[in-house]
Order: C-alpha cells, then sequence, then structure tokens
C-alpha cells in the first residue's frame, strides 16, 4: 500500500480541493436562499416563518461546524485521512440531499446541523491530508488549497440568487451532489491508503467541555454581531458559559496524557506566533468583509450584482500573487515572504478607512485589487509557516487548533466591527436613515455624506487588527523552521 509520502500530492490537492469548494460554497450560497424558504415554510394560512427563525439554517450551521472541529483529529488518528475524507464527504452529500427534502422548517434545521458536522470535518481534515504528502512542497501544495476559497465566497451569492431564480432553493443544497460524489469517488482512487492508528483513547469529558464550549462562544459573538446588545442574555450568557467551558478543556488538556487536542503544541513559538497572526488577520479580514458590500451598496447604492464587480478584484489580486508567494514559502524564512502579504493588506485598509461617499469608483477598483494582492501574498503563506513548524505526526493536531482560532476570532471580527458600526450610524443624524433605505433627494446625499464617514471610521477596526498582524509576521522565523522532533 501507498505511504503518504509516497501519493502523488497534486492529485490529493486536486480532490481536496473539489470537496473545500463544496464546503466552502454552501457555507455562502443558503444566504439569498432565506426569503425563498420563508415563502416555502408558510404556514396554511400564509403566515411567514420570522426571518430569526429562517436564520437558523444558518446559525445552526456555522455552530455545528465550530462544534465538531476539535474532534477531527481524533477522527484522523483513530481511522486515517482517507476513510475520515471520504466519510465526511459522502455523509455531508447525502445530508444536502435530505436538506432538499425536509418537510419542515424544523425538520431543515435539524439536517442543516447534521449538514454542518460533516462539513466542519472537510476542511481541517482536507488540510492535514495534503500537508501530510506535501514534503517539501508544502507551499505550493497550500496555495492550492486556498483557490477553493478566494472563489467559492464570490460565486455562491450569484450562484444561489440564479439556482432560486430559474428553478427552487431545493437546488442550493442539491447542487453538492456532484461535486460531492466527485470528490468522494477520486477519493476512492487518488488518495493514500494509509490507515489510522486504530485504538486512540477518547477524552469524553474534554469533548463534552471543548465541543458545546466552542459553540456556546460563537452563539454569543454571533448574537453580538447580529446587533444585539451587549447587555442581553442571548450574548453573555452563552459567551461567559461557552467561556468557562472552554477554560476548563485547556486546564484538563494541560494534565492529561491523552487529551482532545495536545495543547503543549503551543509551546513551539513559530507555530504559536504563525496562529497568532493568522487569527488577527482572520479577525481583520472577516471585518473588511462584512463592511465592503455594506459600504458599496448602502452607501454608493450599488446593487448586488455591481457590488460583486467591484470586489472581484480582490480574487483575481490573490491568485496573481498566491502562487508566488507559496513557491517563496517553500524556500525562505517566513520573516522574509509573509510581511510584504500583510503590509500590503494593511495598506488597503488603511487606504479604506479614508473613503467617502463620492471616493472614485476606479480608485476602489485599486484598492480591492490591492488587498487581493496582500491576500494572496498572507492566506496559505501563514497556514505553511504553522505547519511548517510542527513534527509530521502533530499536523492533525496543529490543523486542528489552527481552524478553531480561525473560526472564532472571524466571528470575533464581526460582532466588533458590526458594533463599532452601529455606534458610529447611531452617533450621525441622517446616516443610520440612510443605511435603512429611508432616505431620498437632497436629504439622501447629506445622509451618504454621514453615513460614508461613519463606515470610514469603521474600517478602522480591521485596519487596527491588520496592524497587530503585521507586528506578529516581523516575529515570524528568520531562518526556514524546520521540526527537529522525528514524525513516525
Amino acid at each position: 500500500m501507498p505511504t503518504p509520502t509516497s501519493a502523488n500530492p497534486y492529485k490529493v490537492a486536486a480532490v481536496v480541493m473539489i470537496g473545500s469548494f463544496m464546503s466552502v460554497l454552501d457555507g455562502t450560497i443558503i444566504n439569498v436562499a432565506v426569503p425563498a424558504l420563508q415563502n416555502y415554510y408558510a404556514s396554511a394560512d400564509g403566515v411567514l416563518p420570522a426571518y430569526s427563525s429562517v436564520a437558523w439554517t444558518i446559525t445552526g450551521y456555522a455552530l455545528a461546524t465550530a462544534a465538531i472541529i476539535p474532534l477531527t483529529d481524533y477522527g484522523l488518528k483513530r481511522i486515517g485521512h482517507r476513510w475520515m475524507y471520504i466519510g465526511s464527504i459522502l455523509l455531508f452529500t447525502a445530508a444536502s440531499v435530505a436538506c432538499a427534502l425536509a418537510p419542515s422548517l424544523g425538520a431543515l434545521i435539524a439536517l442543516r446541523v447534521i449538514q454542518g458536522l460533516c462539513g466542519g470535518c472537510i476542511m481541517p481534515v482536507g488540510t492535514a491530508l495534503v500537508a501530510s504528502v506535501a514534503g517539501a512542497r508544502l507551499g505550493r501544495m497550500m496555495s492550492l488549497m486556498g483557490i477553493p476559497m478566494l472563489i467559492a465566497p464570490v460565486i455562491g451569492p450569484v450562484l444561489g440568487g440564479w439556482l432560486v431564480e430559474v428553478a427552487s432553493w431545493h437546488w442550493v443544497f442539491l447542487i453538492n451532489v456532484p461535486f460531492g460524489l466527485a470528490a468522494a469517488g477520486l477519493g476512492l482512487l487518488l488518495l493514500p491508503r494509509a490507515a489510522g492508528t486504530g485504538a486512540v483513547p477518547l477524552d469524553r469529558l474534554g469533548v463534552l467541555l471543548m465541543s458545546p464550549g466552542l459553540a456556546l462562544v460563537l452563539w454569543g459573538v454571533s448574537n453580538a454581531g447580529y446587533g444585539t446588545a451587549l447587555t442581553s442574555p442571548v450574548v453573555w450568557a452563552p459567551l461567559l458559559l461557552g467561556l468557562v467551558m472552554v477554560a476548563l478543556f485547556v486546564r484538563r488538556s494541560l494534565t492529561l496524557e491523552h487529551p482532545l487536542l495536545d495543547l503543549t503544541i503551543l509551546r513551539l513559538r513559530p507555530y504559536r506566533t504563525a496562529i497568532l497572526l493568522a487569527v488577527a488577520f482572520q479577525a481583520a479580514f472577516t471585518a473588511d468583509l462584512l463592511l465592503l458590500p455594506s459600504y458599496f451598496q448602502q452607501v454608493r447604492g450599488m446593487g448586488a450584482m455591481a457590488t460583486g464587480m467591484f470586489i472581484a478584484p480582490t480574487g483575481l489580486g490573490a491568485l496573481v500573487t498566491m502562487p508566488v508567494a507559496a513557491s517563496m514559502i517553500d524556500r525562505l524564512a517566513p520573516r522574509r515572504v509573509i510581511p510584504w502579504g500583510v503590509g500590503t493588506m494593511f495598506l488597503s485598509l488603511l487606504l479604506l478607512s479614508r473613503v467617502g461617499a463620492g471616493t472614485s469608483l476606479w480608485y476602489l477598483a485599486a484598492i480591492m485589487t490591492l488587498q487581493g494582492l496582500g491576500i494572496g501574498g498572507t492566506m496559505m503563506p501563514v497556514s505553511t509557516a504553522a505547519l511548517q513548524a510542527v513534527p509530521r505526526r502533530e499536523v492533525g493536531n496543529a490543523t486542528t487548533l489552527f481552524n478553531i482560532g480561525q473560526q472564532v476570532f472571524g466571528a470575533v471580527g464581526i460582532a466588533i466591527v458590526s458594533v463599532a458600526l452601529a455606534l458610529l450610524l447611531a452617533a450621525t443624524d441622517l446616516g443610520a436613515a440612510t443605511v435603512a433605505g429611508e432616505l431620498s433627494g437632497a436629504t439622501l446625499e447629506v445622509g451618504r455624506q454621514e453615513a460614508a464617514g461613519a463606515f470610514a471610521c469603521a474600517f478602522r477596526v480591521p485596519t487596527v487588527l491588520m496592524g497587530l498582524a503585521l507586528f506578529l509576521a516581523f516575529r515570524l522565523p528568520a531562518v526556514r523552521v524546520v521540526p527537529t522532533t522525528p514524525g513516525p
């Protein structure tokens, strides 16, 4: 049987890219289908279910995704990369079909939770799988992994809107079937057959602390991001309980012989610095992604399609620098590569913090391109730097921790900037009314000026976070890290 290192890394990456594209696409494509779901699941007398109820098809999926991530390293050790990945893909595909056939809104929400439990495994397991076969080409392989992460969020809303209009909301889920079958079929043919270690003890108490604790933290943070007051029990209660559970998990993991997650890996300074940089970057990036569409649509008055066209240069810029940065991170020290990408991203955010209601659209397109160059030079090279710093046998554990950090701090970034923008708009006379679409005529122009000022100030949040990431980028190793601990 072929070992992981003897498998063709490009074929493995191709399989993982298909599954990753499906997973990321599913996280964005359903957003545009919420009104259609409200109409479909209306009661017999025509009363629509509340938007907040239908939104649980999104929230439940996100919480389930977070809850399952801590278990992925255990699954990798127990059954191996190949069957963990193929199994996740097949179960996710089956859950997608079940979602399309859901007889009620409650059933759909429950099935979305099941789908999230399957989908949460796909990205970390896929990353660990690619890293296990990459060898010295880790940066190049990770850059291939980044392609679906860039393309799927752009395509998702457009494809979802088209499917809802020309067919029905059911196809938002059924579109996963061809991708899932292709990824599973190719996985059976191309993925390495190395098995897991079999008898691995499961820290059951650790699971009961970490998985629900992580979901509760994200639930509280997400509620704040949706505009709920910080003093509301639906914000502070799950957040406080979740943090206590996670803290108990950390304490337990540091004293247990076989913990669910080995946190001692954080003692490796290169890995610790890379993961801190990654979470700061992720918080800034997600905050930026929240502000950009709102600015174009609510301040500049653009439609969804035009907004997508102006944000598209971000993906194009990333596709230019990603392969270059990937090649460099395989040959050079992280400190000689990553600061250029983070610095470019920081500059783009600094420029966005000075936007107005009449800022040239060509100028904004140039900023979007600059931002894309920074994303391509940062996102996957940081992941590569983190995995380069750990022994091969710890890749699964390192990937799991990395994904947990990104998941949590992505939500934190959204929550912080949402609260900041709401406060800034509330401090204006007409800005909030402008964003809500309540003004017209000359009053609208004044309101847009005020709203633009609020957005410019809000862009300072991701700018500061990216500044922290830039500081950490200069703390990365000045020489290429080669783990001294032998692999299995």
